[in-house]
């Protein structure tokens, strides 16, 4: 195993800033969705289309898909927390595609021959019976 000082810089930082982001900032795996309803009550503006809108955190939970209403007073905080968990998610893939480049790398000079990467061209195999 490399120590982390033989790690690349741009890695170092990305790895530091995804622990930072963890332990600093309140984050939520989500999205947030803008939907606008009309209500059904007689005289309201929304029966002629101009419709109710409001803001929707879609996250998942027990493998289902739900719907959180945000208030208006925490949109700011949610539109952050939903931020940060997309910024650490972005460095979590950035790191995971420079360990992936490093194990490749590692796999060819180990095995002497440029099919390392292991990628295959043309049908996948068939799953055994």
């Amino acid at each position: 195993m490399v120590s982390r000082s033989q790690w690349p810089a741009e890695q170092r930082q990305a790895r530091s800033r995804a622990v930072q982001h963890i332990a600093n900032s309140p984050l939520i795996r989500g999205s947030l969705v803008v939907m606008a309803r009309s209500c059904g009550k007689e005289g309201c503006h929304c029966r002629q289309g101009e419709k109710h809108v409001s803001l929707y955190l879609a996250v998942r939970l027990g493998g289902r898909r739900r719907m959180i209403y945000v208030p208006p007073a925490m949109e700011a905080a949610v539109r952050g927390w939903v931020a940060n968990a997309q910024e650490v998610d972005r460095l979590l893939d950035f790191i995971s595609q420079q360990c992936l480049a490093d194990f490749l790398q590692q796999k060819e000079k180990k095995l002497g021959r440029s099919r390392a990467a292991g990628v295959r061209k043309g049908r996948p195999r068939r799953k055994p019976p």
